[in-house]
């Protein structure tokens, strides 16, 4: 026994206005709640001011040595000692013979403590360690 079919084309339609809008919450939330990897971000340290618009390192497997106004040397959100430093380095260059090192240094800090920290980046091979500073063209 056959069975009439209705043949009426009808298309299809599909709200995705909830769809779309709950996509653009999610989106929203993970921004928010994710934490951004900051190491050269540390806002304690007041950096030398220059024109010139050199570009500072980003990449994520950078060592970022932060100098602050006492001398402290902090990595990784620790305070180290340049012997503690030193075998820092020797590990992460034993590991990477590419290492890059960023030396930020606070402006109103001395000047030895930074000094030594370059000398040991010299020593132990690394390359050229970068040292950041802030540009007054941006303001």
């Amino acid at each position: 026994m056959r069975v009439a079919r209705d043949e009426t084309n009808e298309e299809v339609y599909l709200n995705l206005t909830a769809f779309i809008d709950m996509m653009l919450v999610l989106v929203i939330f993970f921004l928010a709640t994710s934490r951004f990897h900051e190491d050269e971000r540390d806002e304690r340290i007041r950096l030398a001011q220059t024109r010139s618009r050199l570009p500072i390192a980003t990449a994520s497997e950078v060592l970022v040595i932060n100098i602050d106004k006492e001398g402290r040397r902090l990595v990784d959100g620790k305070q180290r000692t340049l012997e503690e430093l030193e075998e820092l380095l020797r590990a992460r260059k034993g590991a990477r013979s590419d290492l890059d090192v960023v030396v930020r240094a606070d402006v109103r800090g001395l000047l030895a403590p930074f000094m030594e920290t370059v000398e040991v980046c010299h020593r132990l091979g690394v390359k050229t360690p970068n040292i950041t500073y802030e540009s007054t063209e941006d303001r």
